[in-house]
């Protein structure tokens, strides 16, 4: 992941979203494995803006790999509160429009532990659809072992053709380079 292009990414949706957060109770996430400082990096840009950007953290060494840490913007995008879904596969995101193909893509990074983005339809706690601009990435630790995935969502107004990702470069890159 280019961090340049990260800080950037990050900066827009700060700029955006910055009205209405004064009453969102701000959470940060605080790793209980040691990182590489590349995903301290990562995790510092990420927890400078918690209540604006919506990110979640799961660990893939638990049974389905379960949330384990959501950002207060998660819950403002989503509806979900941490209660609801710690412990839970994200998989409660999608429902019965989610493209099946976009699932497996991010179902076949997660496996690899690669990156991945994809444009796809999911579902807010109430119901709603919202097209989710999602970016995958996996955290890691100094000798480069899997510690953590994280998942950045952004809701965006229109779905990329055949729910493919409409703007592929705004953070994607299949490399992990500083």
């Amino acid at each position: 992941m280019k961090l340049g292009i990260l800080r950037e990414w990050l900066s827009l949706i700060q700029n955006n979203n910055e009205e209405g957060c004064d009453d969102v109770d701000i959470k940060k996430f605080t790793p209980e494995k040691r990182l590489c400082e590349r995903d301290y990096v990562i995790l510092d840009m990420l927890n400078s803006t918690p209540e604006s950007v919506s990110f979640c953290i799961t660990d893939p060494h638990q049974s389905d790999n379960p949330v384990i840490f959501i950002s207060s913007g998660f819950t403002k995008l989503t509806g979900y509160e941490f209660n609801d879904i710690v412990g839970k596969n994200c998989r409660f995101l999608q429902g019965n429009e989610t493209s099946p193909h976009d699932v497996k893509r991010i179902s076949d990074a997660l496996k690899s532990e690669k990156e991945c983005s994809a444009n796809l339809l999911n579902y807010k706690k109430n119901g709603t659809k919202f097209v989710n601009e999602f970016f995958l990435t996996q955290l890691r630790t100094p000798n480069q072992e899997l510690a953590y995935f994280i998942g950045i969502q952004a809701a965006v107004e229109n779905e990329g053709p055949g729910q493919m990702p409409s703007n592929p470069g705004w953070v994607y890159t299949l490399g992990n380079h500083v």
